[in-house]
């Protein structure tokens, strides 16, 4: 009987991995992230990396789904995958030895894992694909050609090696899958939770540049000299106040009236 152990999400799907496997996710790993990751121009990973300690099993599991996107090559897709078990591999033992300790937002850390992939006896690899039903080649023809094409490459890894579509993997290999709705990957999580803390940080510092500006503005119009009235215009005032305009009649306008008895 299937009994559930650590759960994660990839894309549409939720894997639910059978209790006793340890899963590490290398995208989740800083080390992998900031160094391993740009390794001779990129150093590509599997989406899961499971070892159970009892059975000393060692899975590599991809996840691939085309429904969305235009269908592949079949050559580069080939290549891609086998490249990423290559990868892979090559992480684990480099892991084992370099990797400092971490907390990965999701999984095991990459050096736990790389250094319990040491005592593996056997390594699993399973490809799970889905194909969009667009094409001259119907899914399961092409996922077979693809399939073959993989085996020659990884059967001296693993002769028993897993090529199918996602949903019909669950069983197969030590997981169920069931769709995953809303939720998100706890590495997507984590992103979608710094992209809100990101865009909350900008627009209050937008509002309090704005803030600002409007202080400065205010304090330009307090020191603003004030206009003016030119000289023409007050001397038209005066003659309509019937002064006459010369400078006793002005004296005298401004000339201060005697206080009252």
């Amino acid at each position: 009987m299937f009994q559930a152990g650590t759960s994660c999400v990839e894309g549409l799907h939720r894997f639910n991995f059978e209790a006793g496997y340890h899963v590490c996710r290398f995208e989740c790993s800083p080390f992998y992230a900031h160094h391993a990751q740009n390794f001779c121009n990129s150093c590509k990973e599997m989406d899961f990396v499971l070892y159970h300690p009892g059975k000393k099993e060692l899975w590599l599991v991809e996840v691939k789904d085309y429904r969305f996107n235009a269908r592949p090559k079949v050559k580069d897709l080939v290549e891609k995958l086998c490249r990423k078990v290559r990868d892979c591999l090559f992480l684990l033992r480099t892991a084992a030895l370099c990797a400092p300790e971490e907390e990965p937002a999701e999984g095991i850390s990459l050096r736990d894992m790389a250094k319990m992939s040491l005592q593996a006896k056997r390594i699993r690899v399973a490809f799970t694909i889905e194909l969009a039903r667009t094409g001259l080649f119907p899914p399961k023809s092409l996922l077979a050609t693809i399939k073959d094409l993989l085996y020659r490459q990884i059967r001296f890894i693993d002769a028993d090696m897993l090529c199918l579509p996602i949903t019909e993997s669950g069983g197969i290999g030590p997981w169920t899958i069931t769709p995953a709705g809303s939720d998100h990957s706890s590495r997507i999580q984590k992103r979608i939770e710094e992209a809100r803390l990101a865009r909350e940080k900008e627009e209050k510092l937008a509002a309090e540049r704005a803030r600002h500006a409007e202080k400065q503005a205010r304090k330009k119009q307090k020191k603003a000299p004030k206009s003016k009235v030119p000289l023409w215009k007050q001397r038209a005032e005066e003659r309509q106040s019937g002064l006459s305009g010369n400078h006793a009649d002005r004296r005298k306008k401004q000339a201060p009236r005697p206080p009252s008895a």
